[in-house]
């Protein structure tokens, strides 16, 4: 028995230590891309039904809010 087949034999006994998973858990369901959701205005109260992808932007200056 040569001394590569020993330690092949040796690595494949070891065995994978346990991966943990953390569960996330939302407050709100996930809102897909392509989904469409009503934004409204903080200054004038305008209320758009764009999808969420372009609403991204508007929502990040914060002159616009997510409505439910």
């Amino acid at each position: 028995m040569d001394e590569r087949s020993a330690e092949s034999r040796a690595a494949g006994q070891t065995q994978p230590q346990q991966q943990i998973t953390e569960t996330i858990v939302r407050e709100r369901p996930k809102i897909g891309r392509n989904e469409k959701v009503t934004i409204k205005n903080v200054m004038s109260g305008e209320n758009k039904t764009v999808k969420f992808k372009q609403a991204i932007p508007l929502l990040d200056k914060g002159e616009w809010v997510l409505v439910e």
